[in-house]
C-alpha cells in the first residue's frame, strides 16, 4: 500500500489536471480537445489552433481520398462515392478556412483562389481540380 505521502501527491496531481482541463485557456484543454473529434459545424470552434488543426485534418481526408480515387480497380459507383466524399470534404474545409479568418488566422480561401488563377494563366489546371 502506497504512503500517505505519495497518496496525497497524486490527489494533488489529479486536483491539478482536473482544474487545468476546466480552464478553456489552458494549454491541457485544447489538447484534450484536439484529440476529440472535429465538431459538425465550424462556427462551434472557438480556438485559432484547433481550427487549423482541424483544417490539416481535412486537407489529410482529401489526399487519402484522391489517392484511393487514382486505383484503376476499383468500380465506377465506388469511384462516384469516393468522389462525392472528396467534394464534399473541399466544401468543409471552405467553411474552416473561413473560421479561420473570422478568428483572425490567415485567409486561406484567398490564397487557394490566387493559387487557380495562376495555375490557369500558366495553361494548367487547378490544384483541387477546380472548373
Amino acid at each position: 500500500m502506497a504512503r500517505p505521502e505519495e497518496k496525497a501527491q497524486a490527489m494533488l496531481n489529479k486536483w491539478v489536471k482536473m482544474r487545468e482541463e476546466s480552464d478553456p485557456t489552458s494549454k491541457l484543454s485544447r489538447d484534450a480537445a484536439r484529440r476529440q473529434k472535429r465538431p459538425f459545424l465550424a462556427s462551434h470552434c472557438e480556438h485559432l489552433a484547433d481550427a487549423e488543426h482541424f483544417r490539416r485534418q481535412i486537407i489529410r481526408e482529401i489526399s487519402d481520398g484522391v489517392k484511393r480515387i487514382q486505383n484503376a480497380g476499383m468500380g465506377e459507383h465506388a469511384i462516384r462515392d469516393l468522389n462525392d466524399g472528396i467534394n464534399k470534404l473541399i466544401r468543409e474545409k471552405w467553411h474552416w478556412n473561413r473560421r479561420i479568418r473570422e478568428l483572425g488566422g490567415k485567409d486561406y480561401n484567398k490564397e487557394e483562389r490566387k493559387a487557380m488563377i495562376v495555375a490557369e494563366q500558366e495553361g494548367g489546371t487547378a490544384a483541387d481540380g477546380g472548373e
